[in-house]
């Protein structure tokens, strides 16, 4: 623009000077049409962002990439003009073939109403294509930038958007959001288009309520132009088209809401780098995108992805980039998933593992190396032991408390908070693996050890909703419920000072004027996860690290899904228990005639080694055999495999009894299945005989990892659930740990 301002200045004193400048003018478009969006590759940022950025600091970067060349273009265009200039016979030329390409394309006439003209094909350019603008205009996509509008709010509709701009002006911007496909028809929502209740609906913003259309048609009644070949509005005429089959109901695209901004905030969010503008070819506008077998609120990524790799260059990079992230987030996910299933636990209230759960919190910027895992678990046993020491015996639960106290505090001192940080430090400093490591932390990262080493001795705790009392972070209250009909009144542990046991009536009375009983609630381990997650994040925010505070939100997020997929678990298999109910009359007489398979019938005919090889399946015969359902990417798995193997190394190594396990890998890939076996003594079903597997988990109705199913050596099951007999027996001494009648 610039450019143009200044040739025309220069153009103002004559006829030629002004043909000079239309046909530089003209000559730049021409060259700026046929530039490559790979070779546009300058990124803008936020002024913010790149004074961080030249001070080293690490920044989340933006689409926003650079616009035309213009620099070389311009020495080209002045080139040209001096020569044009000089050359009065090369001018004259040159300006009769531009008025001959104008005065072929004719004067553009209004729309024939009469007629209605059918859309041009979408491709007729070049296929689909997509190149990034400079300038914003109807027409044009706005592509939203990675982890911009995550946590946005009411704006999280806008979280990897592609969104159509249909108005943009001194009164403000709207457009449709043209990635996010619902459930839903638009029959599900109006019943004033007949003529398109089964075509989809997609959820074109946050604002308003109302139903709205684009099209390709160029002459529809009451239609209005946003670009060349893309209009909206119009449907009634729409709905004559289709019912006289001048049109098909999917040439039209449906939206419910649409998304919009006041005057100058669209301009101020794409310079701070929240959007990129592109041009792309009608089909990617236009044309309905369905994605058979993915589910709808997973859609707008796909095709986030797809227009990031039409533009090419460096938006593949950062295409790449959001799914190795995401990926690792969706694993992130599966691990909570499994570690809120521990031991086939009824409900997430259940979970108990809190030191696995503060285990995986510590993962989450860094993987922890297993002697750091081991370290853990080793200081919850070493404080439980010597708490057993100290009672010589059997004790009440408050002489237990009383007892872990004061090991506890004797191993471990509390982070109390300094000026200026409420939560005593470095945020990192709270997670469990730091805390082990220094012997030191704030009460919530103790709560974690404090909470596992009372589950070892028989005393589990719980920590308290105490909204009011959590404004002095460095209270913090753990609570003991005696089982019911004993009749005797709740315990309460205050870590803030040096686990003191208290009565019920004494914390009412800590707690700030006007607080009631229901401050001291017990509430699931799953809760300290998300406290201490927001913890992390408004310890970052206050240093003002953008993108450490980003990481744990977004981790918040995924416990949440994790949570909501373990409910959902939970409810199928109590569905299924139910129908089981309803069939166990048949299902008794049909065992009574053929008796249940044996491990010997499901478990095939060959197993690996693990020092490589195959051994015959039947060599399990007239042993005692453990099935380990378990995979190397599961946090509660890595735990108890080491448990496991003192266990099988004490009972067939040393004692040479008859014992064998074999593992059955619910690892992602060969790779990984490979690693995590290369760890174990025993045997293991092949991991590429998947049918193999899928039936073993079937027959003993898998639903949470890790799991030990135990047999006697007719291959009859024992237990489905040896998990926590191998856990209390570590040496053995029970085996072959016969389950109860």
């Amino acid at each position: 623009g610039t450019f143009f301002h200044a040739m025309a200045a220069l153009g103002r004193t004559g006829r030629a000077g002004r043909q000079t400048v239309t046909l530089i003018a003209f000559c730049v478009q021409i060259c700026a049409g046929m530039t490559s969006p790979s070779q546009q590759s300058r990124v803008s940022l936020h002024p913010e962002l790149r004074r961080g950025s030249e001070k080293g600091d690490r920044k989340r970067l933006s689409l926003r990439g650079g616009g035309v060349p213009i620099v070389p273009i311009a020495a080209v265009g002045v080139g040209f003009a001096v020569a044009l200039k000089t050359n009065e016979k090369l001018r004259q030329r040159v300006m009769n073939t531009i008025d001959n390409l104008k005065n072929r394309g004719g004067k553009r006439r209004p729309a024939n109403r009469a007629h209605v003209k059918e859309p041009a094909e979408y491709d007729v350019r070049n296929g689909t294509w997509a190149h990034e603008v400079a300038e914003v205009e109807p027409g044009c996509l706005l592509l939203a930038s990675p982890d911009t509008f995550r946590f946005a709010g009411p704006r999280q509709v806008l979280d990897q958007s592609v969104v159509l701009l249909v108005r943009h002006g001194k009164t403000g911007s709207s457009g449709f959001i043209i990635n996010r496909p619902t459930q839903f028809d638009v029959g599900d929502v109006t019943k004033k288009l007949p003529m398109f209740e089964s075509n989809p609906l997609y959820l074109g913003g946050d604002i308003g309520e109302g139903v709205y259309m684009i099209h390709g048609f160029p002459s529809l009644r009451n239609a209005t132009e946003v670009s060349d070949g893309i209009y909206y509005g119009g449907s009634e005429h729409a709905m004559e088209l289709v019912q006289n089959q001048r049109a098909k109901p999917e040439d039209f695209r449906f939206f419910f809401k649409y998304a919009a901004w006041a005057p100058g905030q669209l301009e101020a969010e794409i310079n701070s780098g929240c959007w990129c503008p592109v041009r792309t070819s009608l089909d990617l506008v236009l044309k309905t995108k369905s994605y058979p077998g993915l589910h709808f609120a997973k859609a707008h990524k796909v095709f986030w992805h797809q227009v990031l790799q039409t533009l090419g260059g460096r938006f593949v990079n950062i295409s790449r980039d959001t799914i190795v992230k995401e990926d690792a987030e969706r694993v992130k996910m599966e691990e909570w998933v499994a570690l809120l299933q521990d031991d086939n636990n009824q409900t997430v209230m259940n979970h108990e593992g809190v030191e696995n759960g503060a285990l995986a919190v510590a993962t989450v910027p860094v993987g922890l190396e297993q002697s750091v895992v081991d370290a853990v678990h080793g200081e919850v046993d070493a404080v439980s032991k010597e708490v057993q020491k100290t009672l010589e015996g059997e004790a009440a639960p408050p002489a237990v408390l009383s007892a872990l106290s004061q090991v506890f505090f004797d191993r471990y001192s509390l982070a109390l908070p300094v000026q200026g940080d409420k939560d005593g430090g470095e945020p990192a400093s709270q997670l469990i693996d730091q805390t082990v490591l220094t012997h030191k932390g704030a009460p919530l990262s103790l709560s974690f050890l404090y909470m596992a080493s009372a589950r070892q001795l028989g005393v589990p705790l719980r920590a308290l909703n105490c909204t009011a009392r959590m404004k002095e972070p460095v209270d913090f209250l753990l609570r003991y419920d005696a089982k019911e009909g004993s009749g005797e009144g709740p315990i309460f542990v205050d870590l803030a000072e040096r686990g003191a046991v208290k009565t019920k009536e004494q914390c009412l009375a800590a707690l700030p004027a006007g607080s009631s009983e229901a401050s001291l609630n017990p509430v699931p381990h799953v809760q300290l996860y998300s406290r201490m997650m927001h913890k992390l994040a408004d310890g970052y925010a206050r240093a003002g690290d953008e993108e450490n505070v980003l990481m744990w939100l977004q981790q918040i997020r995924i416990l949440q899904a994790a949570i909501n997929t373990v409910a959902i678990i939970q409810a199928g298999a109590q569905n299924l228990t139910a129908e089981a109910q309803n069939e166990a009359g048949a299902a008794a007489q049909k065992a009574s005639q053929d008796p249940p398979p044996t491990l010997h019938d499901l478990i095939g005919d060959k197993l690996l080694a693990s020092g490589g090889g195959e051994v015959a399946a039947s060599d399990l015969k007239g042993k005692y055999v453990g099935l380990y359902f378990s995979a190397g990417w599961c946090q509660p798995c890595k735990v108890f495999t080491p448990q496991l193997i003192q266990t099988y190394s004490k009972v067939k190594i040393a004692d040479g009894k008859p014992f064998e396990i074999v593992f059955v890998s619910a690892d992602r890939s060969q790779e990984g299945f490979e690693n995590y076996f290369a760890q174990m003594p025993w045997l293991a079903v092949d991991f590429k005989d998947v049918e193999r597997r899928s039936g073993l988990s079937s027959a003993l109705q898998v639903q949470g990892i890790p799991k030990l199913a135990l047999f006697d050596p007719d291959g009859k099951l024992l237990t489905a659930d040896g998990r926590p007999l191998i856990a209390g027996d570590p040496l053995g001494e029970k085996f072959p740990w016969n389950a109860p009648e």
